[in-house]
């Protein structure tokens, strides 16, 4: 076997939750260690030992200027760099906030007030090239597991292209839009999830962020309004992961 492949994982603003899910894969965790040695994770150890990986993992927002230099250091020292989650695939729930960071801090900290050096919240695939997007809040750990798997092995890993409510007629779950009435993104929502959502009898909540390509949000929004709920309402459930409204 050749030498092990250089893993760095690098956490933007965000909950913490991104990476935490990493180590979650338990006994797994240690399969990729077969494949990867980590040269930096917060994480899960302080130790800093490469300047240089194979492929980088990088979660969160770019909310700050040190959130963007980590950023850039993290596609100029890579040579595959993924983004994990929905806020750095879509900018997720800070970067759907109504105003300017800068109103904000301005109406707290007055005129000069930006003490932290803030910027407006903004996915990672608006500032560098990703070579792999994968979204979910949480994101599923299964797909990150394989996705490092196939990128060991040469392998390029499966992109998914359909809405959830493939996964849903692949399960045969009933769609509880139709026979529910409840309020459901699945028809406009990346697939990828296995529709966890519904199999709860929950209407899918957009986490994994906007179909790419042909899709038809104009639809969604007049089925839901059919369906009695105000546009409000509808508006906020469309930009709560991705900033994208009707």
């Amino acid at each position: 076997m050749m030498g092990k492949l250089k893993l760095g994982v690098f956490e933007l603003t965000d909950c913490g939750g991104c990476a935490l899910n990493m180590l979650f894969l338990y006994e797994r965790l240690f399969d990729l260690l077969e494949f990867y040695e980590i040269g930096e994770f917060h994480m899960a150890s302080s130790l800093k030992t490469e300047n240089h990986y194979d492929v980088a993992v990088v979660t969160g927002t770019v909310s700050s200027h040190r959130d963007l230099e980590l950023l850039k250091h993290a596609r100029n020292h890579s040579n595959y760099l993924i983004a994990l989650g929905t806020c750095a695939t879509h900018g997720d729930v800070q970067a759907s906030v109504e105003l300017p960071i800068r109103e904000k801090l301005k109406a707290v900290y007055g005129d000069e007030g930006n003490p932290m050096k803030a910027l407006d919240s903004k996915p990672v695939v608006e500032y560098v090239a990703v070579d792999l997007a994968i979204p979910g809040c949480p994101y599923d750990k299964n797909e990150l597991y394989q996705a490092l798997m196939d990128i060991a092995k040469g392998i390029d890993p499966v992109r998914p292209d359909y809405p959830v409510c493939v996964e849903c007629k692949l399960n045969e779950y009933e769609c509880v839009l139709v026979k529910k009435d409840l309020p459901c993104l699945g028809p406009i929502t990346l697939g990828g999830c296995n529709a966890v959502c519904i199999k709860s009898g929950l209407g899918c909540i957009g986490c994994r962020g906007p179909l790419p390509g042909e899709v038809n949000p104009a639809s969604e929004y007049e089925i839901l309004k059919g369906k009695g709920y105000d546009d409000d309402y509808i508006v906020r459930k469309f930009k709560t992961f991705a900033r994208w409204e009707p």
